[in-house]
């Protein structure tokens, strides 16, 4: 294995993401502004405190990622993966849920004000326990949603 490859994989096993341009142009275009990022794979990111408002992020991969305090609302995230990911604070207020996968996202104080959750995957009541909404929320059947303060 040479110098480079190791530093590669030294950078996998110590952040879990892979050491790649491609990777770390997408996580500080985010953080420049731009919301838009279809498809990308961003497991294991830090976007806490970043603005994602509006942005098209369908399909993306935030599989253990950091989104504390993250403005997410009114975004694309059809189909996009929050396995693991922490979402504490987040405002997800009329951002598109459909197909999103929640399985055991941590949404302590996170707002889905006016989100249809219906068709999000993974969601549970003791998620929906911890985060909050309003009489526009839609959750699965048999589930509930406390009102946001």
């Amino acid at each position: 294995m040479g110098p480079f490859a190791f530093v590669a994989f030294s950078a996998l096993i110590v952040t879990g993401q892979p050491s790649n341009a491609a990777y770390l142009d997408k996580v500080a275009a985010i953080r420049d502004g731009n919301p838009n990022c279809p498809h990308c794979v961003l497991a294991g990111a830090d976007l806490s405190n970043q603005c994602v408002k509006g942005g098209n992020l369908q399909g993306a991969d935030f599989d253990n990622a950091r989104l504390v305090l993250t403005c997410m609302s009114n975004a694309n995230f059809r189909g996009a993966t929050f396995r693991r990911a922490d979402l504490s604070g987040a405002n997800l207020a009329r951002s598109n849920l459909d197909g999103a996968d929640l399985t055991s996202a941590v949404v302590v104080s996170t707002s889905f004000k006016g989100t249809d959750l219906t068709r999000a995957k993974g969601l549970t009541q003791a998620q929906l326990d911890t985060a909050c909404g309003d009489a526009d929320t839609k959750v699965p059947a048999g589930m509930t949603v406390r009102t946001c303060n």
